[in-house]
């Protein structure tokens, strides 16, 4: 008896082992695919989900159901405990993720935005069901004009445009319901200022250029109103698509917290607060008039000479669009980014520690050649407080107003010495505002 045995567990272990090995083989190819670029000209659907096997189930079901258009399945797990790993171990034909801790929304969002092949990207909550024509009236509405940035379709249950008035029982009748509304009808397309993130959809132009979705949110909320409003900063539209209907169950996710959710609520309230201090103000500058008709993207609402890495033990000086990897110990701090936004930088030739420490020691002290007024050629990277008591940087011949005390503390650069100009003793024009920069917890992006 004790042969049979042995080989069972042989077996089970070898199977286990070849499992692990296939499924991290696959996720790392999939990483490497989604940095590189789109591989198919269809739309990859991001479903994060926490413990809602069934609702998870019903929306696959419907999008296997309702979708001809070319699209890919990613299926991103926050450590769920209720049967969904091994759901997905079961389904044929999806890409999944699971993670061994809960992320959050924008956490799994993330990590399936970098395992995305497709031309066009959509995130998607697990307990959504989608309907006839879905898909494709969406995708004709974003690529009718190519300013249009991020579309979602109305809805049953949400907060906010995207709520429209239903009257139908039970899922038969929501699918003849939809069936009848879901005309693809150009007149019914909405710009609106707030697009929630329970159905987005957006290319990845869209998606190189914001960037990732910001981890400092916890679980969910709010972060979907940080991703809209930096691609309205870059000068693109939300648009709600008036003409399209999917059924969303509503907050199942957020709903199983219980007592925890006003104060996760409120904590995302609180950060975007301080992320932002007045959004709506800086949409109306005269900073966007000078942007017209030029492709913005997240390296323009970030600084200049500054430390930074990525997910390597890789610092950089950044300075003039360009990234200098730092030899040595320069005892400065470095900010995090995605390694997406690290990219995009150009790279420059190694940089010894000595010379950024004495690049950042000249920031940090008081420039005596700059004290005249009249003098009006401040240094790239140099601290700038103007009569209204705002603080700029000096980057690429334009002054960029920093968004709030938060964003210079995010990149560390509160130590530099800021220099002090009536509005009358420059001549430079006003670029794009400096905000802080997404906050990546996963050590993977």
């Amino acid at each position: 008896m004790r042969k049979p045995v042995q080989r069972k567990a042989g077996y089970n272990s070898g199977y286990n082992s070849g499992f692990r090995s296939g499924y991290n083989d696959g996720y790392d190819r999939g990483r490497q695919v989604g940095m590189l670029g789109p591989s198919f000209e269809g739309t990859s659907i991001i479903i994060p989900t926490y413990n809602q096997m069934n609702y998870l189930r019903e929306c696959i079901e419907s999008i296997r159901h309702y979708t001809p258009e070319s699209y890919e399945l990613i299926i991103i797990d926050n450590g769920s405990t209720d049967g969904t790993a091994e759901y997905l171990k079961s389904v044929v034909g999806i890409r999944y993720q699971l993670l061994p801790n809960n992320l959050g929304f924008a956490g799994a969002v993330n990590q399936g935005l970098m395992l995305a092949r497709g031309a066009t990207l959509l995130i998607l909550n697990n307990d959504s069901v989608v309907t006839t024509s879905w898909l494709g009236n969406l995708l004709t509405c974003l690529h009718s004009d190519p300013r249009i940035g991020i579309v979602g379709p109305v809805t049953n249950y949400i907060s906010g445009n995207q709520l429209i008035a239903t009257s139908y029982q039970g899922m038969e009748e929501m699918q003849q319901f939809a069936m009848t509304y879901n005309q693809s009808n150009a007149e019914q397309w909405m710009v609106t200022s707030r697009l929630t993130g329970f159905c987005m959809l957006m290319r990845r132009e869209t998606f190189m250029n914001v960037g990732y979705f910001d981890e400092g949110f916890e679980i969910g909320n709010c972060e979907d109103d940080d991703y809209g409003l930096r691609a309205r900063l870059m000068g693109l539209q939300l648009i709600i698509a008036k003409d399209t209907f999917i059924h969303h169950y509503g907050s199942v996710s957020m709903k199983s917290l219980n007592g925890r959710f006003d104060q996760i609520y409120g904590r995302n309230l609180s950060f975007y607060s301080n992320k932002w201090s007045d959004p709506h103000g800086y949409l109306s500058f005269n900073w966007l008039v000078n942007m017209e008709g030029i492709q913005l993207r997240s390296l323009d609402f970030y600084p200049t000479c500054m430390i930074v890495r990525g997910i390597s033990a890789t610092i950089y000086w950044v300075e003039n669009g360009m990234r200098y990897p730092i030899s040595g110990d320069c005892g400065v701090d470095s900010i995090r980014v995605a390694q997406l936004d690290l990219r995009c930088w150009r790279l420059g030739e190694d940089i010894s520690s000595d010379e950024v420490l004495q690049r950042v020691l000249a920031l940090q002290r008081i420039d005596t050649e700059q004290q005249d007024s009249s003098v009006n050629t401040l240094v790239e990277g140099r601290l700038v407080q103007v009569r209204d008591g705002n603080v700029y940087q000096l980057k690429g011949g334009k002054l960029h107003r920093f968004m709030n005390m938060q964003a210079i503390t995010s990149w560390n650069v509160q130590t530099y010495h800021v220099t002090h100009l009536a509005h009358n003793q420059h001549n430079y024009a006003e670029g794009p505002p400096i905000i802080s920069a997404p906050l990546i917890k996963a050590s993977n992006i």
